[in-house]
């Protein structure tokens, strides 16, 4: 009995691609239908367009216009998954040119379609799906030759091969193309034979073909020339079976992991156990390979945060901010508020405020030539430098005295004159003696003023020609103002911010920029000094080095993966065209 809806039915189907900036059409309009249990031939010479429908009709292509529609269902509405399902469950493929993986024997080339979990198979143990595929090796005549590879069989059992697996998911529907094309006339009589017994029991079969012969063993024949149908030849002595044939009980689709990693797990370990040599240096370079990536990846970020990290130490997050009268300012300029130098309650410490990146200010007095003395000692002639600056200068510069402590709140707010030392000042004036409590005298010139050591800073390494830390003299700023010369070193010009770590101190120094450019316009200039070009270069690199050094541990992955493509790319072709259920 004939189902309402036939096997396989087209409508208006066509495909056409561009080349060369004009469209080529291979189908034009076709129209057919294939009823279940017919045993239908395409004919047509070469460059007719049979192996582009061949592979429409298995779901491998899709038409350029037309329905086509299996089963009674539009598989143009399909997705790709869903193709894969429906090759795989549906349809069985039989081609020219076998395919049948060549390290794989009889029986496990039979067993291929088996290895992804359909709703044909979920329900069906190993054992029953392996007694299944032996059984159709039996019936196609290859019982003796399951341990056998492809390369000890001939053409005709080759093909037998393929026929058994295009059944193994028991599909209604055979797609045959040129399955004699590369067999003598024995074999391939052998071949039609069969295909007709397989039709005989209710499998329906799409046969493509040139050869007149073998299509005048078909019921029904469609020619095919240039890419239309000339001609639709009905043979009446060919014969449809009266009920379908038997299948496995079977049930719903399943997609859990434990079903397909039992589906999927036994191929994985016949493939390895078939190479062992290959498997197991190919996992041994995947394995190097993945601990070298995940080495170098550790590596580049532990190296990028630490020379980072240390580079903060060293001050890379400091910004030196500077401002002074615009001396090119124009009469015809008109500014708000006009700038003379920065002011410590109103201008810096709302910065903190305004700009929470900012972690530790001070305003920089600085004075230099001086000359340090006491007990009728003296350091540093004219080479003495005196900062006047906040207590978190200290933090700043990461300056922590090395004896005693550093200035504090209380020292600016009193203008107390106490002074930390720098350390060659020390050694100079106070070798023998404790420095702590001693009054040293600080003169340049005509000008001098006292100051009591309530600490010593510790030694510091430079190359700088013209400042010498360690003959650095800290003391309040307020107390700086009030001893000054002239009235020029008395204002603040200078301030020095350290930045949060992991900020950006280049956008921090910009911002802080543009808010006293933008709060005195054109009366003042205003300049920001750090490292932060170094700084950002040197990230750059890191990062640089960061890729570079996991893609050098994974070259020799990418070889050995580019290896394994090649070397798996016909069995992947296989796969598509025997409908795996992943589309590979």
């Amino acid at each position: 009995m004939t189902s309402a809806a036939p096997m396989l039915s087209a409508e208006g189907l066509a495909f056409s691609y561009q080349a060369g900036g004009r469209e080529i059409e291979v189908l034009k309009g076709l129209d057919f239908r294939v009823e279940r249990g017919d045993f239908a031939c395409i004919q047509g010479p070469s460059g007719s367009g049979k192996s582009t429908l061949f592979y429409i009709l298995g779901l491998l292509l899709r038409p350029s216009a037309g329905a086509l529609r299996l089963s009674g269902r539009d598989v143009a509405r399909l997705d790709g998954e869903q193709l894969a399902l429906a090759r795989n469950q549906e349809i069985g493929f039989v081609f020219q040119q076998f395919h049948l993986l060549a390290k794989a024997t009889v029986l496990e080339n039979i067993l291929l379609p088996s290895r992804y979990p359909t709703e044909r198979t979920q329900d069906a143990s190993p054992p029953e799906i392996r007694a299944r595929a032996r059984d159709l090796a039996t019936q196609v005549g290859l019982a003796e030759y399951l341990d056998r590879l492809p390369n000890q069989l001939s053409g005709g059992q080759q093909q037998r091969v393929a026929i058994a697996r295009a059944l193994l998911n028991d599909a209604d529907l055979i797609l045959a193309d040129e399955p004699t094309g590369n067999l003598d006339t024995r074999n391939a009589a052998q071949i039609m034979d069969l295909l007709a017994a397989l039709n005989a029991r209710g499998k329906t079969i799409v046969l493509i073909t040139h050869d007149p012969e073998i299509a005048a063993r078909c019921s029904k024949v469609y020619h095919l020339r240039d890419g239309a149908f000339t001609q639709v030849t009905e043979n009446t002595g060919a014969s449809r079976p009266s009920s379908p044939s038997h299948r496995l009980p079977l049930t719903g689709w399943d997609r859990s992991f434990v079903r397909t990693a039992r589906a999927v797990l036994p191929l994985v370990r016949e493939n390895l156990m078939r190479n062992k040599a290959k498997s197991l240096l190919t996992m041994l370079g995947v394995i190097i390979g993945v601990a070298a990536v995940l080495a170098m990846i550790t590596l580049g970020q532990f190296t990028r945060k630490r020379i980072l990290a240390s580079y903060e130490q060293l001050g890379s997050n400091k910004l030196l901010i500077r401002g002074y009268p615009n001396w090119d300012m124009k009469a015809t300029d008109k500014v708000a508020v006009d700038f003379k130098s920065f002011n410590w309650e109103k201008d810096l410490l709302p910065l903190k405020r305004i700009f929470p990146e900012v972690r530790y200010l001070s305003p920089s007095h600085n004075s230099w030539r001086n000359t340090a003395s006491a007990g009728g000692r003296s350091s540093g002639e004219n080479k003495v430098s005196i900062l006047g600056v906040a207590p978190e200068y200290q933090a700043i510069t990461s300056r922590i005295p090395k004896l005693g402590h550093g200035l504090n709140a209380f020292h600016v707010d009193s203008r107390s004159p106490v002074c930390v030392i720098g350390y060659q000042i020390a050694q100079d004036l106070f070798r023998r003696s404790q420095p702590l409590g001693q009054v040293v005298t600080l003169s340049e010139g005509n000008r001098s003023f006292p100051c009591r050591v309530i600490g010593v800073l510790p030694p510091v390494t430079s190359t700088s020609n013209w400042v010498e830390p360690n003959l650095q003299v800290l003391i309040p700023h307020t107390y700086f103002r009030s001893v000054s010369g002239n009235w020029w070193e008395s204002q603040i010009h200078e301030a020095v911010i350290q930045i949060e770590s992991g900020a950006d101190v280049e956008a921090a120094g910009k911002k802080i920029k543009a808010y006293f450019e933008q709060r005195y316009g054109k009366s003042g200039q205003f300049m920001v000094d750090s490292d932060s070009v170094l700084v950002a270069q040197m990230k750059r690199f890191l990062g640089l080095f960061a890729v570079v050094l996991p893609a050098l541990a994974a070259e020799p992955d990418y070889r050995t993966i580019r290896m394994e493509i090649d070397v798996a790319k016909p069995a992947a072709d296989v796969w598509k065209k025997v409908g795996g259920y992943c589309d590979i």
